[in-house]
């Protein structure tokens, strides 16, 4: 089997190749410009290197969220059409899982985080399974750091970009219990291969169609048009 993973869900961008062997090839790219300039090229540098065609590929994987409203749009745009054009499957990835699961080696309780913005972030907690994954301890919710945090009992790993953006709030609550490690802050699309491969052995995939993503709370702009909707009713 031979799959192709990517990953827009934060200010990184990845994809990666892989077949039952292992990964043939990575792509990673940081930067605040939209993924949508960069994504499509990535996947055809990625394909190149692997010597692979579109054609040879069996499968896809994206991450789904949660994540950052515009860049799991573009992900998930760009994965929905090369599945559609070659007929395969897709399998989504939840964000948090595939920061915990590049972690696991530290051998702690992992609390996942991607920075929500306006005071919040997306979390959920994870324990190594002993098995190579992880097990989740609490459901991915949209939260703010001091909430989260009240809930945490002895030490934990913190990572991702929420753990980057309220690394003193984090500990200032938690002390010496909070454990980071910078090379785990970011999604390598290695890993949502690896988690790619797992799903689909499971038959936890889907149409391209059928791909959704992951959202924890409303975005801006279907907040704005509540709003509207709410003071022209008013009106």
């Amino acid at each position: 089997m031979r799959l192709l993973a990517v990953d827009t869900s934060t200010l990184s961008c990845g994809v990666a190749v892989a077949d039952e062997g292992g990964l043939l090839s990575e792509s990673l790219f940081t930067s605040k410009q939209t993924h949508s300039r960069h994504l499509l090229g990535m996947v055809e540098e990625t394909l190149l290197r692997s010597g692979l065609a579109l054609s040879d590929l069996d499968g896809f994987s994206v991450t789904r969220g949660p994540g950052s409203f515009t860049g799991l749009r573009i992900g998930m745009s760009v994965v929905k059409g090369l599945a559609e054009v070659a007929g395969k499957p897709v399998a989504g990835i939840s964000t948090l899982e595939a920061l915990a699961r590049g972690a696991v080696l530290a051998n702690k309780p992992i609390l996942a985080m991607v920075d929500a913005r306006k005071g919040e972030v997306y979390a959920a907690l994870y324990a190594p399974d002993g098995k190579g994954g992880v097990a989740e301890l609490s459901s991915p919710e949209a939260v703010s750091p001091e909430a989260l945090l009240s809930r945490i009992d002895g030490d934990v790993l913190c990572v991702g970009t929420g753990a980057v953006a309220y690394r003193e709030a984090i500990e200032e609550a938690l002390g010496e219990k909070a454990l980071f490690a910078a090379e785990c802050n970011t999604i390598r699309p290695s890993v949502v291969a690896s988690l790619a491969f797992e799903a689909f052995r499971r038959n936890d995939i889907v149409s391209a169609a059928a791909v959704s993503p992951l959202y924890l709370r409303k975005s801006d702009a279907e907040i704005a048009l509540e709003l509207r909707s709410a003071s022209k009713g008013h009106g």
